[in-house]
Protein backbone atom coordinates (compact mmCIF):
# COMPACT_ATOMS: atom_id res chain seq x y z
CA UNK A 1 0.00 0.00 0.00
CA UNK A 2 1.25 3.47 -0.87
CA UNK A 3 1.12 6.57 1.31
CA UNK A 4 1.86 10.28 0.99
CA UNK A 5 5.64 9.76 1.01
CA UNK A 6 5.32 7.33 -1.89
CA UNK A 7 3.33 9.93 -3.83
CA UNK A 8 6.08 12.53 -3.33
CA UNK A 9 8.78 10.11 -4.45
CA UNK A 10 6.94 8.93 -7.56
CA UNK A 11 5.61 12.30 -8.70
CA UNK A 12 8.49 14.49 -7.61
CA UNK A 13 9.91 14.42 -11.15
CA UNK A 14 6.91 16.35 -12.53
CA UNK A 15 6.59 20.09 -12.08
CA UNK A 16 3.19 21.72 -11.63
CA UNK A 17 2.95 22.59 -15.33
CA UNK A 18 3.40 18.96 -16.28
CA UNK A 19 1.01 17.67 -13.61
CA UNK A 20 -1.39 20.21 -12.14
CA UNK A 21 -1.95 20.66 -8.42
CA UNK A 22 -4.29 18.07 -6.94
CA UNK A 23 -5.72 16.93 -3.61
CA UNK A 24 -2.57 14.98 -2.71
CA UNK A 25 -0.43 18.08 -3.15
CA UNK A 26 -2.90 19.99 -1.01
CA UNK A 27 -2.58 17.32 1.67
CA UNK A 28 1.21 17.70 1.57
CA UNK A 29 0.93 21.46 2.09
CA UNK A 30 -1.66 21.03 4.85
CA UNK A 31 0.91 18.91 6.71
CA UNK A 32 3.80 21.32 6.14
CA UNK A 33 1.66 23.90 7.94
CA UNK A 34 2.29 21.95 11.18
CA UNK A 35 5.96 22.99 11.14
CA UNK A 36 6.78 25.78 13.57
CA UNK A 37 8.59 28.30 11.37
CA UNK A 38 8.90 30.89 14.15
CA UNK A 39 12.27 32.61 13.70
CA UNK A 40 12.72 30.98 10.30
CA UNK A 41 10.30 32.98 8.16
CA UNK A 42 10.67 36.60 9.21
CA UNK A 43 9.02 38.35 6.27
CA UNK A 44 10.28 37.72 2.75
CA UNK A 45 10.15 34.38 0.96
CA UNK A 46 12.09 31.12 1.14
CA UNK A 47 12.00 28.07 -1.12
CA UNK A 48 11.31 24.75 0.58
CA UNK A 49 15.02 23.76 0.55
CA UNK A 50 15.99 27.16 1.98
CA UNK A 51 13.31 26.92 4.67
CA UNK A 52 14.50 23.43 5.64
CA UNK A 53 18.14 24.54 5.89
CA UNK A 54 17.17 27.60 7.93
CA UNK A 55 14.96 25.53 10.25
CA UNK A 56 17.71 23.03 11.07
CA UNK A 57 20.24 25.82 11.57
CA UNK A 58 18.07 27.37 14.28
CA UNK A 59 16.70 24.28 16.04
CA UNK A 60 18.76 21.75 17.98
CA UNK A 61 18.32 18.10 17.05
CA UNK A 62 17.42 17.17 20.64
CA UNK A 63 14.60 19.74 20.59
CA UNK A 64 13.35 18.43 17.24
CA UNK A 65 13.35 14.92 18.70
CA UNK A 66 10.93 16.04 21.41
CA UNK A 67 8.35 17.46 19.00
CA UNK A 68 4.90 15.88 18.85
CA UNK A 69 4.45 13.23 16.18
CA UNK A 70 2.58 15.32 13.64
CA UNK A 71 5.32 17.99 13.66
CA UNK A 72 8.08 15.40 13.21
CA UNK A 73 6.20 13.82 10.31
CA UNK A 74 5.75 17.25 8.74
CA UNK A 75 9.52 17.86 8.91
CA UNK A 76 10.13 14.50 7.25
CA UNK A 77 7.75 15.50 4.44
CA UNK A 78 9.58 18.83 4.07
CA UNK A 79 12.87 16.98 3.57
CA UNK A 80 11.27 14.71 0.96
CA UNK A 81 9.69 17.64 -0.89
CA UNK A 82 12.87 19.72 -0.89
CA UNK A 83 14.65 17.08 -2.97
CA UNK A 84 12.08 16.96 -5.79
CA UNK A 85 11.59 18.90 -9.00
CA UNK A 86 7.93 19.31 -8.12
CA UNK A 87 8.31 21.05 -4.80
CA UNK A 88 11.82 22.49 -4.61
CA UNK A 89 10.88 25.82 -6.24
CA UNK A 90 7.74 26.33 -4.15
CA UNK A 91 8.21 29.44 -2.01
CA UNK A 92 6.93 29.95 1.51
CA UNK A 93 5.76 33.39 2.63
CA UNK A 94 3.59 35.31 5.09
CA UNK A 95 3.86 32.85 7.97
CA UNK A 96 1.61 33.86 10.88
CA UNK A 97 1.45 31.92 14.14
CA UNK A 98 -0.86 33.51 16.67
CA UNK A 99 -1.82 31.77 19.91
CA UNK A 100 -3.87 33.52 22.59
CA UNK A 101 -4.84 31.32 25.55
CA UNK A 102 -7.01 34.06 27.05
CA UNK A 103 -9.53 33.75 24.22
CA UNK A 104 -8.82 30.09 23.33
CA UNK A 105 -7.38 31.03 19.95
CA UNK A 106 -4.78 29.02 18.08
CA UNK A 107 -4.26 30.25 14.54
CA UNK A 108 -1.55 29.58 12.00
CA UNK A 109 -1.60 30.42 8.30
CA UNK A 110 1.07 30.07 5.64
CA UNK A 111 1.35 30.86 1.93
CA UNK A 112 2.82 28.44 -0.58
CA UNK A 113 3.64 30.26 -3.82
CA UNK A 114 3.62 28.06 -6.92
CA UNK A 115 4.55 30.24 -9.88
CA UNK A 116 1.77 32.84 -10.12
CA UNK A 117 -0.59 30.70 -8.04
CA UNK A 118 -0.95 30.68 -4.29
CA UNK A 119 -2.08 27.96 -1.92
CA UNK A 120 -2.95 29.10 1.59
CA UNK A 121 -2.75 26.41 4.25
CA UNK A 122 -4.17 26.65 7.76
CA UNK A 123 -2.75 24.61 10.63
CA UNK A 124 -5.11 22.25 12.40
CA UNK A 125 -5.15 20.73 15.86
CA UNK A 126 -4.10 17.31 17.15
CA UNK A 127 -5.96 14.69 19.21
CA UNK A 128 -5.07 16.26 22.56
CA UNK A 129 -7.86 17.27 24.91
CA UNK A 130 -7.10 20.95 24.18
CA UNK A 131 -7.30 20.30 20.46
CA UNK A 132 -10.63 18.52 20.78
CA UNK A 133 -11.99 21.31 22.96
CA UNK A 134 -10.92 23.86 20.38
CA UNK A 135 -12.76 21.97 17.65
CA UNK A 136 -15.75 21.55 19.95
CA UNK A 137 -15.91 25.33 20.49
CA UNK A 138 -17.38 25.59 17.00
CA UNK A 139 -20.51 23.86 18.31
CA UNK A 140 -21.30 26.63 20.80
CA UNK A 141 -19.41 29.70 19.50
CA UNK A 142 -19.65 30.89 15.92
CA UNK A 143 -17.49 32.30 14.59
CA UNK A 144 -14.59 31.34 16.83
CA UNK A 145 -11.58 33.71 17.03
CA UNK A 146 -9.44 31.56 14.74
CA UNK A 147 -12.11 31.65 12.03
CA UNK A 148 -12.21 35.44 12.09
CA UNK A 149 -8.42 35.67 11.84
CA UNK A 150 -8.42 33.09 9.03
CA UNK A 151 -10.80 35.26 7.00
CA UNK A 152 -8.65 38.38 7.40
CA UNK A 153 -5.48 36.44 6.65
CA UNK A 154 -6.95 34.80 3.54
CA UNK A 155 -8.37 38.05 2.18
CA UNK A 156 -5.13 40.00 2.64
CA UNK A 157 -2.85 37.20 1.44
CA UNK A 158 -4.77 36.10 -1.65
CA UNK A 159 -6.02 39.43 -2.96
CA UNK A 160 -2.66 40.24 -4.61
CA UNK A 161 -2.36 36.86 -6.33
CA UNK A 162 -2.15 37.09 -10.14
CA UNK A 163 -3.04 33.45 -10.72
CA UNK A 164 -5.24 30.80 -9.16
CA UNK A 165 -6.01 30.66 -5.45
CA UNK A 166 -6.26 27.48 -3.38
CA UNK A 167 -6.97 26.94 0.31
CA UNK A 168 -6.48 23.84 2.41
CA UNK A 169 -6.18 22.51 5.93
CA UNK A 170 -6.23 19.35 8.01
CA UNK A 171 -8.47 18.99 11.08
CA UNK A 172 -9.54 22.45 12.30
CA UNK A 173 -7.39 23.93 9.52
CA UNK A 174 -9.84 22.56 6.96
CA UNK A 175 -12.72 24.26 8.74
CA UNK A 176 -10.78 27.55 8.67
CA UNK A 177 -10.12 27.16 4.93
CA UNK A 178 -13.81 26.72 4.14
CA UNK A 179 -14.88 29.55 6.46
CA UNK A 180 -12.38 31.96 4.89
CA UNK A 181 -13.34 31.05 1.32
CA UNK A 182 -17.06 31.39 2.02
CA UNK A 183 -16.74 34.77 3.72
CA UNK A 184 -14.13 36.45 1.52
CA UNK A 185 -14.97 39.17 -1.01
CA UNK A 186 -16.78 38.33 -4.25
CA UNK A 187 -13.82 39.58 -6.27
CA UNK A 188 -11.53 37.09 -4.51
CA UNK A 189 -14.04 34.26 -4.84
CA UNK A 190 -13.69 34.48 -8.63
CA UNK A 191 -10.03 33.43 -8.39
CA UNK A 192 -10.54 30.48 -6.03
CA UNK A 193 -9.84 27.21 -7.83
CA UNK A 194 -10.46 24.76 -4.96
CA UNK A 195 -10.72 24.40 -1.19
CA UNK A 196 -9.46 21.15 0.34
CA UNK A 197 -10.53 20.10 3.83
CA UNK A 198 -9.08 16.95 5.35
CA UNK A 199 -10.96 15.28 8.23
CA UNK A 200 -12.18 18.66 9.42
CA UNK A 201 -15.10 19.47 11.75
CA UNK A 202 -18.10 20.95 9.98
CA UNK A 203 -20.53 23.81 10.53
CA UNK A 204 -24.00 24.55 11.89
CA UNK A 205 -26.71 23.53 9.43
CA UNK A 206 -27.80 27.12 8.78
CA UNK A 207 -24.33 27.89 7.42
CA UNK A 208 -25.14 25.98 4.23
CA UNK A 209 -28.20 28.12 3.47
CA UNK A 210 -26.12 31.25 3.01
CA UNK A 211 -25.76 32.59 -0.50
CA UNK A 212 -22.01 33.09 -0.14
CA UNK A 213 -21.64 29.40 0.75
CA UNK A 214 -23.61 28.36 -2.31
CA UNK A 215 -21.31 30.52 -4.45
CA UNK A 216 -18.32 28.44 -3.44
CA UNK A 217 -19.88 25.04 -2.75
CA UNK A 218 -18.82 23.31 -5.97
CA UNK A 219 -15.16 24.09 -5.26
CA UNK A 220 -15.07 22.52 -1.78
CA UNK A 221 -13.44 19.09 -1.60
CA UNK A 222 -13.95 17.16 1.63
CA UNK A 223 -11.83 14.09 2.50
CA UNK A 224 -12.10 11.92 5.61
CA UNK A 225 -10.89 8.45 6.66
CA UNK A 226 -13.30 5.55 6.88
CA UNK A 227 -13.38 5.67 10.72
CA UNK A 228 -13.45 9.47 10.87
CA UNK A 229 -14.15 11.10 14.23
CA UNK A 230 -13.21 14.75 13.78
CA UNK A 231 -14.72 14.94 10.31
CA UNK A 232 -18.09 13.84 11.68
CA UNK A 233 -18.35 16.69 14.18
CA UNK A 234 -21.24 19.01 13.27
CA UNK A 235 -22.32 19.01 9.61
CA UNK A 236 -20.91 18.81 6.09
CA UNK A 237 -23.01 19.51 3.04
CA UNK A 238 -20.69 18.32 0.27
CA UNK A 239 -20.32 14.62 -0.47
CA UNK A 240 -17.20 13.27 1.32
CA UNK A 241 -14.41 11.33 -0.32
CA UNK A 242 -13.97 8.46 2.16
CA UNK A 243 -10.37 7.30 2.35
CA UNK A 244 -8.98 3.93 3.41
CA UNK A 245 -6.46 3.97 6.25
CA UNK A 246 -3.91 1.55 7.65
CA UNK A 247 -4.65 2.75 11.18
CA UNK A 248 -7.71 2.21 13.35
CA UNK A 249 -9.92 4.48 15.42
CA UNK A 250 -8.73 7.98 16.26
CA UNK A 251 -5.31 7.25 14.77
CA UNK A 252 -6.87 7.44 11.31
CA UNK A 253 -6.77 11.21 11.81
CA UNK A 254 -3.04 10.86 11.02
CA UNK A 255 -2.91 11.33 7.26
CA UNK A 256 0.33 9.34 7.00
CA UNK A 257 -1.95 6.30 7.34
CA UNK A 258 -4.19 7.27 4.40
CA UNK A 259 -3.87 4.85 1.49
CA UNK A 260 -2.96 6.13 -1.98
CA UNK A 261 -3.34 4.20 -5.20
CA UNK A 262 -2.49 5.38 -8.73
CA UNK A 263 -1.95 9.00 -7.62
CA UNK A 264 -5.36 9.11 -5.93
CA UNK A 265 -6.78 8.23 -2.55
CA UNK A 266 -7.97 4.66 -2.24
CA UNK A 267 -11.60 5.12 -1.28
CA UNK A 268 -14.53 3.35 0.36
CA UNK A 269 -18.22 3.70 -0.38
CA UNK A 270 -19.24 4.63 3.16
CA UNK A 271 -17.97 5.36 6.64
CA UNK A 272 -17.63 2.32 8.89
CA UNK A 273 -19.75 1.54 11.95
CA UNK A 274 -17.20 3.16 14.30
CA UNK A 275 -17.47 6.48 12.47
CA UNK A 276 -21.26 6.27 12.22
CA UNK A 277 -21.46 5.61 15.95
CA UNK A 278 -19.14 8.56 16.68
CA UNK A 279 -21.14 10.88 14.42
CA UNK A 280 -24.48 9.99 15.96
CA UNK A 281 -23.08 10.04 19.47
CA UNK A 282 -21.27 13.37 19.23
CA UNK A 283 -24.22 15.22 17.80
CA UNK A 284 -26.70 13.52 20.16
CA UNK A 285 -24.47 14.48 23.08
CA UNK A 286 -24.34 18.12 21.92
CA UNK A 287 -28.15 18.15 21.80
CA UNK A 288 -28.34 16.45 25.19
CA UNK A 289 -25.98 18.91 26.88
CA UNK A 290 -27.88 21.85 25.44
CA UNK A 291 -26.61 24.97 23.73
CA UNK A 292 -26.55 27.04 26.92
CA UNK A 293 -24.34 24.54 28.80
CA UNK A 294 -21.93 23.47 26.07
CA UNK A 295 -19.20 25.97 26.87
CA UNK A 296 -19.33 25.22 30.59
CA UNK A 297 -19.36 21.48 29.90
CA UNK A 298 -16.25 21.54 27.71
CA UNK A 299 -14.47 23.87 30.15
CA UNK A 300 -15.26 21.37 32.91
CA UNK A 301 -14.07 18.45 30.78
CA UNK A 302 -10.81 20.25 30.04
CA UNK A 303 -10.27 21.01 33.74
CA UNK A 304 -10.95 17.41 34.75
CA UNK A 305 -8.55 16.16 32.06
CA UNK A 306 -5.86 18.57 33.29
CA UNK A 307 -6.25 17.50 36.92
CA UNK A 308 -6.05 13.82 35.97
CA UNK A 309 -3.07 14.46 33.65
CA UNK A 310 -4.92 13.15 30.62
CA UNK A 311 -3.13 14.11 27.42
CA UNK A 312 -5.40 12.63 24.79
CA UNK A 313 -8.57 10.62 24.43
CA UNK A 314 -6.80 7.27 24.44
CA UNK A 315 -6.23 7.83 28.16
CA UNK A 316 -9.95 7.77 29.01
CA UNK A 317 -10.03 3.97 29.00
CA UNK A 318 -8.14 3.87 32.33
CA UNK A 319 -10.13 6.49 34.23
CA UNK A 320 -11.84 6.17 37.59
CA UNK A 321 -15.32 7.66 37.19
CA UNK A 322 -15.74 8.21 40.94
CA UNK A 323 -12.59 10.32 41.02
CA UNK A 324 -13.97 12.45 38.19
CA UNK A 325 -17.23 13.09 40.04
CA UNK A 326 -15.26 14.14 43.12
CA UNK A 327 -13.33 16.62 40.98
CA UNK A 328 -16.56 18.05 39.60
CA UNK A 329 -17.92 18.42 43.15
CA UNK A 330 -14.83 20.47 44.04
CA UNK A 331 -15.35 23.05 41.28
CA UNK A 332 -15.88 26.56 42.65
CA UNK A 333 -17.43 28.28 39.65
CA UNK A 334 -20.17 25.76 38.91
CA UNK A 335 -23.52 25.62 40.71
CA UNK A 336 -24.92 22.39 42.18
CA UNK A 337 -27.47 21.91 39.40
CA UNK A 338 -24.78 22.12 36.72
CA UNK A 339 -22.49 19.81 38.67
CA UNK A 340 -25.15 17.12 38.85
CA UNK A 341 -26.00 17.57 35.18
CA UNK A 342 -22.36 17.27 34.10
CA UNK A 343 -21.91 14.15 36.23
CA UNK A 344 -24.93 12.56 34.57
CA UNK A 345 -23.61 13.50 31.13
CA UNK A 346 -20.20 11.96 31.86
CA UNK A 347 -21.83 8.89 33.43
CA UNK A 348 -23.81 8.40 30.25
CA UNK A 349 -20.67 8.86 28.16
CA UNK A 350 -18.74 6.31 30.25
CA UNK A 351 -21.61 3.84 30.07
CA UNK A 352 -21.90 4.20 26.30
CA UNK A 353 -18.11 3.98 25.85
CA UNK A 354 -17.90 0.82 27.95
CA UNK A 355 -20.81 -0.83 26.15
CA UNK A 356 -19.35 0.04 22.74
CA UNK A 357 -15.86 -1.12 23.77
CA UNK A 358 -17.18 -4.49 24.96
CA UNK A 359 -19.25 -4.87 21.82
CA UNK A 360 -16.29 -4.24 19.51
CA UNK A 361 -13.33 -5.67 21.44
CA UNK A 362 -14.45 -8.57 23.68
CA UNK A 363 -14.85 -11.92 21.88
CA UNK A 364 -18.29 -13.47 22.05
CA UNK A 365 -18.32 -16.69 24.01
CA UNK A 366 -20.44 -19.75 23.74
CA UNK A 367 -20.41 -22.80 26.02
CA UNK A 368 -17.86 -25.28 24.80
CA UNK A 369 -16.26 -22.79 22.39
CA UNK A 370 -12.61 -23.87 22.34
CA UNK A 371 -11.53 -21.03 20.06
CA UNK A 372 -12.22 -18.46 22.79
CA UNK A 373 -11.30 -20.25 26.05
Amino acid sequence: MQNLSDYIKENGVFNFDEKSLNELDALVFSQLAYINFDGVLDGGELTLPQAMAEYYSKNALEDIGELIGISQKALALLAECANTVRFRDVRIANYVNNVNDNIDKQFCGIEFLIGDDVLIAFRGTDITVTGVKESAMISYMFPVPAQIEALHYFQESAMTCKGRVYACGHSKGGNLAVFAAVNCSNSLKKHIEAIYEFDAPGFPEWFFERYDYKQIRDRIKFFAPVSSFFGRMLNHEVEPVIVQSTNSGLKQHQVSSWVIENDCFKTCESFDSVSEYASDYINDMIDYVGEDDLEAFFDTLELVAHELQINDYYDFKSLDFHRITRLIDSLQNTDEVQKERFKQILKRAFSDYTRDYIKNHIPRFSIGNKENP
